[in-house]
């Protein structure tokens, strides 16, 4: 009779009570959830000793890093979605799964100012994909779940709730901005995990920026998460994206004038833009863009900047004393385009000349260059201390001798916000750095 009961004990398994809610949240997802581990090879310098080299074995050994971190298969093609300094550096990508089968995964595309990246598993089977939700109806206080590989512990599981929303963050020199706030434990190697709720469901890519934060986690949201993954899937990459505005802080004489406790203040409309399309107009207020409010220029220039071309977005704004919801759809930013933008603010125009103007103009040069043409009074050029006849070598490193050089350059500065350039007057280089928002 007690073996009998014995038996029945140890085949009936765990109890209806003990498989809660939770419990099956984590089995729902966890068969998508994947381990990281991105090696890159740093080659040793040679040696400068010639009998070293002559006789060998002096040369130092080239070394492997290896970043570890998380993701999760968001597509059963086997597209997996991650935080971009998880394998910003890797030049040979594995992925592990719960079940212990490894595979070789290639970077598809990435987001480095939003942390994002997707990469593609090197097989043609069909994967389980991770059960996605939506962070557009998040409740504080909500149970939390994050898996993930905390210091290489593989299919760590920890629990929390949702601690705030919309949290901006400031970290390494670095700000992000719409974080969902949790106090499930993230450590360095859950970065690209999933973050579930209680159905089991993603709302969040967990990203440990926060070393040093004790029982504080943060997770982009999954609607911007998604949104990014699929055009990097899509395209490789983010266009760049042309809303025709220019916004800053809201001071507190505007904001108690139109009574906003916070927002971005629109200083400028371009003309023929998507933002005159919209009906946006100077000295609107913008407090929010579609579901995230938005606190001052730099969290609105954030929360536009990974949105796809051609795709809506709802801006919430306040005009005098009414409230209303302007539609902006983005158009592809343009080398040209970026020129024309960076004269407008800057104040600055520029000119090709050929080797021969060039040399007619009295500069030493057998090339094409590229010179300042004229430089508009107060203008951010002028206070820099820019002049007309100074030569541009260079932008953000990248080197320019042609206008067309100069607009693609400019185009690409645009990613990082910031344009430097270098600058030759007679035998003198010096860098002007100009914020292009």
């Amino acid at each position: 009779m007690f073996a009998l009961l014995l038996v029945a004990t140890l085949t009936t398994g765990p109890s209806a009570a003990r498989r809660t809610p939770l419990v099956l949240a984590v089995e729902r997802a966890r068969p998508a959830v994947v381990n990281i581990n991105a090696q890159e090879v740093v080659r040793a310098a040679a040696s400068n000793d010639p009998w070293a080299i002559f006789f060998g074995g002096a040369r130092a050994r080239d070394q492997v890093r290896t970043s570890l971190g998380s993701g999760f298969v968001f597509d059963s093609g086997g597209y997996v979605l991650t935080n971009y300094h998880v394998v910003a550096r890797g030049s040979r990508v594995q992925v592990s799964f719960e079940d212990g089968s490894d595979y070789l995964a290639k970077v598809v595309g990435t987001d480095p100012g939003g942390d994002l990246a997707v990469l593609k598993i090197v097989s043609e089977k069909k994967f389980a994909a991770a059960p996605l939700g939506s962070s557009g109806d998040l409740m504080l206080g909500e149970p939390t779940i994050a898996i993930g590989n905390p210091f290489g512990l593989n299919q760590s599981v920890s629990m929390g709730v949702v601690s705030a929303l919309h949290r901006p963050v400031h970290a390494e020199g670095r700000s992000y901005y719409d974080f969902i706030q949790t106090d499930a434990s993230i450590n360095p190697g859950n970065s690209g995990g999933p973050l579930l709720n209680a159905d089991g469901n993603v709302i969040g890519v967990c990203s440990a920026v926060l070393a040093t934060g004790q029982g504080i986690g943060f997770a982009i949201p999954i609607d911007r998460a998604l949104r990014v993954a699929r055009e990097l899937v899509k395209s490789g990459g983010l266009a760049d994206a042309w809303w025709g505005f220019d916004a800053e802080a809201l001071d507190h004489d505007a904001a108690e004038a139109l009574g906003a406790h916070a927002g971005a203040l629109v200083t400028s409309v371009e003309d023929a833009s998507p933002a005159t399309a919209a009906g946006l107009r100077r000295g609107d207020a913008v407090i929010r863009a579609e579901s995230s409010p938005v606190h001052d220029a730099d969290e609105l220039r954030f929360l536009l900047r990974d949105v796809p071309v051609g795709t809506r977005v709802a801006l919430g704004v306040v005009r005098g004393k009414e409230k209303l919801e302007v539609a902006i759809v983005a158009q592809p930013l343009t080398p040209e385009r970026a020129l024309t933008i960076f004269e407008l603010r800057s104040g600055v125009k520029v000119s090709e000349l050929t080797a021969k103007e060039a040399h007619e103009a009295g500069y030493e040069t057998r090339k094409k260059v590229l010179a300042i043409q004229s430089v508009e009074r107060s203008s951010s050029a002028a206070r820099v201390g820019l002049r007309r006849g100074d030569l541009v070598l260079s932008v953000n490193s990248a080197d320019v001798e042609t206008l067309k050089d100069f607009q693609k350059a400019l185009a690409q500065a645009r990613k990082s916000g910031q344009a430097v350039l270098l600058v030759q007057r007679g035998y003198r280089l010096q860098e002007f750095t100009f914020d292009l928002g």
